[in-house]
């Protein structure tokens, strides 16, 4: 499981692994209706940061970190992930084929 730390007072810093994608994986296709707009947004702007230098907390696209790793950033002033580039990838990947469902509307390929 990833470990959550804070760093210069506002500056929370989520170190996750390959094995993290699991739970972010179940907490999307268990909440769908909640992240389909996240999902949508990370879809479009990550590949632009190269996927590994997303900067999820300007996007408001950490709604899913915040509910997979159970943290609160209200009163955060910055995320950041640090992880292997795999994991940005293979988080990319999976981000991906939830869009698929995204665009379709389908639900049902998603198990819920």
């Amino acid at each position: 499981m990833a470990t959550i730390r804070m760093e210069n007072t506002r500056d929370l810093v989520v170190e996750a692994d390959l094995s993290d994608l699991q739970s972010f994986t179940n907490e999307a296709v268990k909440n769908f209706d909640i992240y389909k707009d996240e999902i949508a947004m990370i879809y479009e702007k990550m590949p632009k940061f190269e996927y590994k230098y997303f900067y999820f907390y300007a996007y408001s696209t950490y709604r899913l970190l915040e509910a997979t790793m159970n943290f609160d950033s209200s009163d955060v002033g910055h995320i950041r992930v640090s992880a292997p580039d795999e994991f940005f990838y293979a988080f990319y990947g999976m981000i991906a084929a939830l869009h698929t469902q995204v665009q379709t509307g389908d639900q049902q390929g998603l198990g819920a």
